[in-house]
């Protein structure tokens, strides 16, 4: 299931894969989506904003959570709306209990936390060690230091 998960379909996924001109331009929508961190950044803006780009209601019940418990393919636990991932105590996205998002590859981050009204974006040109990387850590817990201040 793991091997299953991370190389599939076949020559399209997986180490050594993400970022080739056959990958980028492959049309996987759960494993592939690429923009900016600004672009990132502003869909979670629109998704938490006064006029926001979706129904309340849908927005919440997909923030709603569905799953939460230990994750048979990525050996840690997991905590799942519909499509979304949320912050929990052992993989936080952001500190208010609301925040919503997804990790990406190497390190990337997009996510919105409704309570402080913060929409963040991060994408890099390299890739990192590991879907929550420190350099990742260090710039969500920088935004915050700085709206504490």
């Amino acid at each position: 299931m793991e091997h299953n998960s991370y190389y599939n379909p076949g020559g399209l996924s997986g180490a050594g894969v993400i970022n080739t001109p056959r990958w980028r331009a492959a049309e996987c929508p759960s494993t592939n989506a690429h923009g900016t961190a600004r672009g990132v950044a502003r869909v979670y803006a629109a998704l938490i904003s006064r006029t926001p780009l979706v129904d309340p209601a849908a927005l919440k019940e997909a923030i709603t959570e569905q799953v939460y418990g230990q994750d048979l393919v990525l050996h840690r636990p997991s905590r799942f709306g519909l499509g979304f991932q949320l912050t929990q105590p052992e993989r936080p996205i952001g500190p208010g209990r609301a925040t919503f998002g997804h990790f990406g590859a190497g390190g990337s981050l997009g996510f919105a936390d409704p309570e402080s009204g913060v929409a963040f974006g991060y994408v890099m040109n390299q890739m990192g060690s590991r879907w929550q990387n420190p350099r990742t850590r260090a710039l969500v817990d920088a935004v915050y230091e700085s709206l504490a201040r």
